[in-house]
């Protein structure tokens, strides 16, 4: 379970919270909002890219503030997928990882490749992909990390919608079948309905509104989230 209290942050005149949140296992929260709202900037200080001003963060009830983002035990799945070119997808999958010779691992990775569903893609080169095939490559590496929270950063943006869509449904699945809290944050509605099951909606660094995904859809609150969910459809 990720808790955040009172989290705060300045960066130049944007000012971001204080906010908190919750998500508990197999949970996924959906930050919807414009760009510029501050939705980047959430996960880059929960994953310690950033450092809050004020505030705490808990994943499974310990305090992360201070500790150093390659020991929180985070996985973060960026817009840019960072795969290497030059490696076809079985190598980018494993890079940088355990021992391929650890049977443990090595259980894990078929496994891994299995759920996702990319055992043909395996010996293809990166640039041969399409773009929904990349991010299931990029997940898997970072599933593999076995992390104890999931950030997605707008990870479909350069996906056809149709498949966008369908690909959602998937990750939703799986992430749910890992029992791994999630925070993905997207500009389209249409996408956070499709992924969420619960939706805080962001506006220039402020929680305007949260809920469950019904909530929010059949029951919005404030006129700022009924029009947001308008412009922001697709």
């Amino acid at each position: 379970m990720i808790r955040i209290e009172e989290l705060s942050k300045r960066l130049g005149n944007f000012q971001l919270g204080p906010l908190s949140l919750e998500v508990n296992e197999a949970q996924i929260l959906v930050v919807l909002g414009r760009n510029g709202s501050g939705k980047t900037t959430i996960l880059n200080l929960i994953a310690g890219i950033l450092q809050p001003d004020q505030g705490k963060i808990f994943l499974d009830q310990k305090l992360l503030n201070g500790i150093p983002l390659e020991k929180r035990k985070i996985g973060y799945v960026f817009q840019r997928l960072y795969l290497f070119p030059h490696l076809d997808v079985f190598s980018n999958i494993t890079f940088g990882l355990r021992s391929p010779k650890d049977r443990e691992f090595i259980i894990k990775t078929k496994e891994m490749i299995l759920l996702l569903g990319i055992e043909p893609l395996l010996t293809r080169n990166i640039q041969s992909l399409s773009g929904g095939e990349q991010q299931k490559v990029a997940l898997a590496r970072t599933l593999l990390t076995e992390p104890r929270l999931l950030l997605m950063d707008e990870p479909f943006t350069s996906v056809d919608i149709t498949i966008k869509l369908a690909l959602i449904q998937e990750i939703k699945a799986i992430v749910h079948r890992l029992n791994i809290p999630t925070i993905y944050v997207t500009h389209y509605a249409s996408e956070a309905f499709s992924m969420a099951d619960k939706i805080m909606i962001l506006h220039n660094g402020y929680v305007v509104e949260d809920g469950t995904r019904d909530e929010i859809m059949l029951e919005p609150k404030v006129q700022f989230t009924k029009t947001l969910i308008q412009t922001l459809w697709f």
